[in-house]
């Protein structure tokens, strides 16, 4: 692990972007060219007749294809609000779920890059078993998951670098977006794709606008991070889920403890760890959300009692949010509050990108050196290693 240096002058982003931030900026150009990408699949097989009388749908997969699974549920809820949605694991669907006795409407949807993902599969026909419609989501069209299920949604991901999957999940977060949308389409027979991509492209516009901004942010903090030795995330609702897929990052990246809670569950538990000075805490807050004052309290206490740093990353500045503690704060653009189910495609970017440069500064390889170096060279090069 590196030692921060004693002069900041010697710390440049440009040595410190590797091909996982490649992969976050490619979100962008990968944004729209997806979208429709994934809307020429999901009208391959919306005229199935299970979309239009499905009562519930199921989500499943095994790491960050569940988290996907869990994080578009306002989609789901917006544009089909008679229909029940959960998003469950695929080891609690494959051993303990508690089927009802008819499942001929509901639909099973598995998420899974790959399609060779044992624990997904064991479910999928689990469900088969109990009479439920499986859809394969995935971007193995000759995979165990595609030829198992009744129906495959090539996720049809273009070529690129997936090492830590963070384009295979925003593909993951969009396709199923858009598989909602599309069933709104055939259950109301109202136009919904066309309104959403134009939705998408504003929610886009206004989150890249930032981007260098966010990714300075971030790689300033990393460097003055350095000698931090745990983290913790704090989100809430949807964006929860945003902060599991961060979390997830910070352990294949930089194999850094993080902790992820929601605010109530940070203040009947994290708030009262130690480690003063050793803990850097990062809240993600959007202002329309119900519980803001809440969050703004424990971010107060987080740094007047449990002395500890404290980034923020909301769309509003901490004093319109009544945080009177200082915090280090990064804007970051959310949708309109009616488009907020949109928010999942970009906001957990901020966090992936200082897991990132948390990585590339303290000299941690990526998966921890699991790649043979001969076949897999360094994607970064540090001013300490030239």
């Amino acid at each position: 692990m590196y030692q921060r240096m004693r002069n900041d002058k010697y710390y440049r982003r440009f040595y410190f972007q590797d091909s996982f931030y490649v992969q976050c900026q490619d979100i962008d150009s990968l944004s729209l060219i997806q979208f429709d990408r994934s809307v020429e699949q999901v009208k391959k097989i919306i005229c199935h007749p299970v979309f239009k009388r499905a009562k519930k749908i199921i989500a499943a997969g095994c790491g960050d294809s569940n988290i996907s699974s869990f994080a578009v549920k306002g989609a789901f809820e917006y544009y089909l609000p008679d229909v029940e949605y959960k998003g469950v694991e695929a080891i609690e669907l494959s051993r303990h779920y508690d089927f009802e006795e008819n499942e001929s409407d509901t639909v099973a949807l598995f998420v899974s890059k790959s399609g060779y993902v044992l624990r997904t599969i064991e479910a999928l026909e689990q469900c088969r078993r109990h009479g439920v419609t499986t859809v394969a989501v995935t971007d193995g069209k000759d995979s165990e998951t595609a030829k198992k299920a009744d129906i495959l949604y090539y996720e049809n991901t273009p070529k690129g670098d997936n090492n830590a999957g963070l384009r295979t999940y925003y593909v993951s977060i969009i396709s199923l977006i858009i598989l909602a949308a599309a069933m709104a389409e055939i259950r109301t027979g109202e136009s919904k794709l066309e309104e959403l991509k134009v939705q998408v492209i504003k929610y886009h516009d206004a989150f890249f606008r930032e981007f260098e901004k966010i990714s300075d942010f971030c790689f300033i903090t990393a460097i003055h991070w350095m000698d931090k030795e745990y983290f913790s995330f704090i989100a809430d609702g949807p964006l929860f889920w945003s902060g599991k897929f961060i979390q997830a990052k910070m352990a294949e990246l930089s194999g850094d403890v993080c902790a992820v809670s929601d605010s109530e569950n940070y203040r009947n538990t994290n708030y009262m760890m130690g480690s003063e000075g050793k803990v850097g805490e990062i809240i993600l807050l959007n202002s329309y959300e119900t519980n803001i004052s809440q969050v703004t309290e424990i971010a107060n206490a987080m740094i007047k009692t449990g002395k500890r740093e404290v980034i923020l990353f909301s769309d509003r500045e901490p004093k319109e949010l009544d945080i009177s503690e200082y915090v280090q704060y990064c804007h970051v653009p959310f949708p309109e509050e009616k488009w907020n189910f949109l928010a999942p495609l970009y906001v957990y970017l901020p966090g992936a990108i200082f897991a990132g440069f948390r990585h590339t500064t303290i000299g941690e390889p990526m998966f921890r050196g699991g790649f043979d170096p001969l076949i897999f060279a360094p994607t970064y090069y540090s001013p300490i290693d030239i």
